[in-house]
């Protein structure tokens, strides 16, 4: 098994027991997410199939990654610090190498190679470089220029992606490099505080899928085959 499908069982199984637990954490995170994000397909009068189901992984991405569950730790990082009994030391140890290392950001896709799946990006935010292991952009050919927002992480000495939010902008990275989407806007410090606090995954939601979002009239949701 590559390392790359290791990671990502690991991350499966993490995300799995939760699934399996959500009583413990779901109300009250589900309440925030959509307080701030406010999703512009729950003002359709009637819901798509596709529409909640984005919503639902956008949700649970942030909730596995990102949402502190106790002690200030994330389900994830529960999930590492506290084992459940049968969970084998190999998917901790990996687990604990996507921790370390796992963010969401914006990248520019600079190139990309559908045989070996590695796609060079650049993060828009810092200007690094990092070569990712990742079928799904590499197998869309419509996601060629433009940018591509999605979580990655390092684990075994590679970086590979390790969510299942992908979103791809057609319009040059140059058009919106300084305020762009997911970044903290001037408006914000006066109407949406807390945006600093949220991080950039969920400012990224919220402007691209919230009713009140600079870019979600643009925006459009598509199912991509893994």
């Amino acid at each position: 098994m590559s390392a790359y499908n290791e990671v990502d069982r690991a991350v499966n199984e993490a995300a799995t027991y939760w699934i399996a637990r959500k009583w413990a954490f779901l109300n009250q995170a589900n309440e925030e997410f959509m307080t701030f994000v406010d999703p512009a397909v729950c003002y359709k009068d009637c819901l798509q199939e596709n529409d909640v189901a984005m919503v639902n992984m956008c949700f649970s991405e942030w909730a596995l990654f990102e949402r502190p569950l106790r002690r200030g730790l994330t389900p994830l990082e529960v999930f590492v610090d506290t084992p459940p009994v049968g969970t084998d030391a190999r998917t901790v140890e990996l687990l604990r190498q996507v921790i370390a290392t796992q963010f969401f950001s914006r990248f520019a896709i600079l190139d990309k190679d559908a045989q070996s799946h590695i796609a060079v990006l650049r993060d828009v935010r810092t200007d690094c470089r990092y070569d990712v292991f990742t079928p799904r952009v590499c197998n869309n050919e419509r996601w060629h220029r433009g940018s591509i927002a999605m979580r990655i992480a390092r684990a075994e000495g590679a970086w590979q992606a390790v969510g299942q939010v992908y979103l791809y902008d057609v319009a040059p990275v140059q058009s919106d490099a300084v305020d762009g989407p997911g970044e903290m806007h001037p408006e914000d410090y006066l109407i949406k505080p807390e945006a600093e606090f949220m991080g950039f995954y969920m400012r990224m939601l919220r402007d691209t899928f919230g009713i009140e979002g600079r870019y979600h009239e643009s925006a459009r949701l598509r199912e991509v085959a893994a």
